[in-house]
């Protein structure tokens, strides 16, 4: 499994408050383990799944 799929899981079932989601794609994405694109989708779906 891509590190994309699993962060797509995990961001869907808000395994992490909303920071703590956010800091570890942060982190994810500044080791070099998901592309600009994937970046940027994971962000944006965070602010979707968290809006509540």
């Amino acid at each position: 499994m891509k590190p994309i799929d699993l962060w797509r899981k995990m961001i869907g079932a808000k395994i992490y408050a909303k920071d703590v989601a956010t800091l570890r794609v942060n982190t994810v994405f500044a080791v070099g383990q998901l592309s600009p694109d994937e970046y940027t989708e994971l962000i944006e779906l965070i602010d979707v799944k968290y809006i509540h």
